[in-house]
């Protein structure tokens, strides 16, 4: 019995060859994007809330007091503070740094109601965002 001999089909390597361009390609692709555009994420401001934020009820002027740690890589400024339906201004404005922390005091002229027993809701009024936190309540005369 005689047997042909036939030349090997080279469909397999070149498809092999030309899948294996394409990953690389794909992977170059992937790292460029990388390159040019995920270091924008790193410029985004992320606020740490330190400790426990308290309002320091008073008859004339109450204040609200928040510590917080810019952890981003952008500058963030703190403008308000709510707490329960009031708004304690920042004025001026608090800048943080990259990595600064910083006591932020809010002002509100005039007193806290009087359902405020021993903590109310609030919310940090920031350029990055809004940040949702608990605040303890100290009276004060």
């Amino acid at each position: 019995m005689k047997t042909k001999i036939m030349r090997g089909d080279l469909s397999a390597p070149v498809l092999a060859i030309i899948v294996t361009i394409g990953i690389i390609a794909a992977g170059l692709l992937l790292m460029a994007w990388f390159w040019w555009f995920a270091p924008t994420a790193a410029k985004t401001g992320a606020l740490q809330i330190i400790g426990t934020p308290a309002v320091v009820c008073r008859t004339t002027t109450s204040y609200a007091v928040v510590s917080m740690r810019n952890l981003g890589g952008e500058t963030v400024s703190v403008t308000d503070i709510y707490v329960g339906e009031l708004l304690f201004n920042v004025d001026p404005d608090v800048t943080l740094d990259p990595g600064e922390s910083e006591q932020i005091i809010g002002q509100y002229t005039g007193a806290c109601p009087t359902e405020w027993k021993y903590s109310v809701d609030g919310v940090v009024v920031t350029t990055a965002g809004t940040y949702a936190s608990s605040f303890i309540v100290i009276k004060t005369g």
